[in-house]
């Protein structure tokens, strides 16, 4: 893919290999010795003292010349992704490697602050609603420009919200065509055209943008912040159309400078960025799939950092002196859902005795490495809706064994019933790939099929390569199946509205609780956070007594990176910034 610096890819900053310069030097040196140069004759051997001179000043010229290639490797950041970026328009993507480049290329409106949730300045100065939290004001920052030059101002601002809302927008319907979607519009505000709850979005003056909407909606600022709302160049997006997620134009600390597929993508650091001007020159994210190979690439110093652990690494990576851990604070769940088109987990005493088989702390402690946090509930407790009296189902085989007695399974479960009457072994569905929630699926699949085992739940393990699985999962075809939320932007709507306030969705394994759906709607609508938080507390109870899905765990993901970087900020959204880097 086009680039704009094919000398971009140099960037192998630990390496302490002696540069060119410095080897053609010793060279010259030694060739000179053997001559008899520095003013003495052919066949007379050179003085003690001049040899020492000579070799002091070798000596001299490579310590500088070894700390000007340390003053360049500590330009540049090279952080370890584990999978390739699908593209870097962050308006159709949803995957963790194109968002973590992202925040890199691109401003929002708002973002959050440090390590928190918390919604602070970015592109938006300021900003103001109205008494009834239907219209809002952003003032932007002036004397901003995108990197291809062009002004961020308000009209600007008004072209993307368009493009995202908007299905009549050209650079919308190409897309689409292209088979891409805007998912993360579509999530938080409800879809697109009428179907929205956006009512208008409007240029007032040149710098202040209001948006106008049907009703409130209370997480309005926490989403503005997720990157996938990164402000775009109106120009650039225009000129490339569909190819503009492999030539990003955005106003953010970085620019980009050239893509290397399956391997790397590399950023320039922007000299006019109107925020924390970077540290470092360059960025480079590079892909490694392979966990244990992605460690091995920060040890030999060819990275800097990474996400993506295995668990049995951590108490590595702590043990190295060369190396330090950082962990992202838990806004993951990892559960287990039911299929309820299966008649007998209709039947809540059935889904209690589930609850009831299986040990999580053991699972916990035996398999997240240490970073593994017990779920009781769907939120993790950094949310501010967390249910903090939530008493969770206890591990108890014998309690779990009197429920299925109750339920008429006196022999135990071992075969299902679907809704048309169709008879099937019971299958346990274990994802394919690791994901923060689930660091090693299958271990972690294995250890709850031993639980239901000890119970008399007999369930068969099966899997499937991922895009199968998940297009398995949304069209409600799995009975019983393992899968988690990685939170974007720290409300408790992201989460629970999210999930259950479509009553009987196929993608959710057609739970269908209206009247939690419409507290959690209720709750959207408000703007009093106390207010809020006490029904979301209602709803994790709601969820609980239901025993709508089994919360095995939340993960606090770790990061791995060399002690030589500082300034790394990681925050439960998964949006972090590499302006802050530095390398000693």
């Amino acid at each position: 893919m086009q680039g704009g610096d094919s000398s971009a890819g140099f960037a192998r900053p630990a390496s302490r290999r002696v540069p060119a310069t410095v080897r053609s030097l010793r060279s010259q040196l030694l060739r000179r010795e053997a001559r008899g140069r520095f003013g003495h004759r052919l066949g007379v051997p050179p003085s003690e003292v001049s040899l020492r001179r000579r070799w002091a000043l070798f000596i001299s010229l490579l310590t500088l010349l070894l700390g000007l290639a340390d003053a360049t490797q500590a330009q540049t950041f090279v952080f370890g992704w584990s999978a390739e970026p699908v593209q870097l328009d962050p308006a159709v993507v949803i995957d963790s490697a194109s968002l973590g480049i992202t925040p890199q290329i691109y401003d929002t409106l708002v973002k959050f602050r440090g390590s928190t949730t918390e919604i602070e300045p970015a592109l938006a100065e300021k900003w103001e609603a109205s008494p009834d939290g239907r219209v809002w004001t952003f003032h932007l920052r002036k004397n901003v420009r995108f990197h291809d030059g062009s002004p961020l101002d308000a009209t600007a601002v008004v072209w993307n919200f368009e493009r995202w809302w908007k299905s009549s927008h050209p650079q919308h319907q190409n897309q689409v065509k292209a088979g891409q979607t805007f998912e993360y519009w579509e999530s938080q505000f409800g879809g697109f055209d009428a179907k929205s709850i956006v009512s208008k979005v409007e240029a007032v003056g040149s710098h202040s943008v209001r948006i106008t909407l049907k009703q409130p909606l209370a997480p309005l600022l926490a989403s503005l912040g997720i990157p996938g709302f990164g402000i775009a160049s109106p120009k650039a997006v225009e000129t490339w159309g569909t190819e503009f997620g492999k030539h990003p134009v955005g106003t953010g600390a970085f620019r980009f400078v050239q893509w290397h597929p399956n391997q790397e993508v590399i950023l320039q650091a922007n000299p006019d960025y109107w925020g924390v001007k970077p540290t470092v020159k360059r960025v480079v994210t590079r892909t490694i799939k392979d966990n244990g190979k992605r460690l091995a690439a920060l040890k030999t110093g060819e990275i800097h950092g990474m996400e993506g652990l295995n668990p049995e690494d951590v108490r590595a990576v702590k043990a190295d002196p060369n190396l330090k851990l950082l962990l992202r604070p838990a806004n993951t769940t990892g559960y287990v859902a039911f299929n309820y088109k299966v008649k007998e987990f209709q039947d809540k005493r059935v889904r209690q005795a589930f609850a009831h088989a299986i040990g999580k702390k053991a699972i916990v402690d035996a398999l997240y490495g240490g970073t593994g946090l017990v779920a009781t509930q769907f939120e993790p407790p950094t949310l501010w809706g967390y249910n903090r009296s939530l008493q969770d189902y206890e591990s108890s085989p014998a309690r779990a064994r009197d429920l299925l007695r109750q339920a008429g399974f006196r022999n135990g479960l071992s075969e299902v019933t679907w809704e048309g009457g169709e008879r099937k072994p019971l299958v346990f569905w274990y994802m394919p790939v690791s994901r923060p929630y689930y660091p090693n699926p299958k271990e972690i699949a294995e250890a709850i099929t031993a639980d239901l085992a000890r119970v008399g739940i007999r369930a068969r393990l099966q899997t499937v390569d991922w895009a199968v699985y998940l297009d398995r999962v949304k069209n409600g075809r799995l009975p019983l199946y393992m899968l988690g939320w990685i939170g974007d932007n720290g409300d408790p709507d992201n989460c629970l509205c999210y999930v259950f306030c479509s009553p009987g969705a196929a993608n959710q394994g057609f739970y269908a609780n209206k009247p939690m759906a419409d507290l959690l709607l209720r709750a959207q609508r408000l703007t009093n956070q106390a207010e809020r938080a006490e029904l979301y507390r209602h709803a994790e109870q709601m969820l609980h007594n239901d025993v709508a899905r089994l919360f095995i765990a939340h993960n606090q993901s770790p990061l791995a990176f060399s002690k030589r970087v500082k300034g790394y900020i990681p925050n439960p959204t998964g949006t972090e910034y590499f302006n802050t880097v530095e390398i000693k």
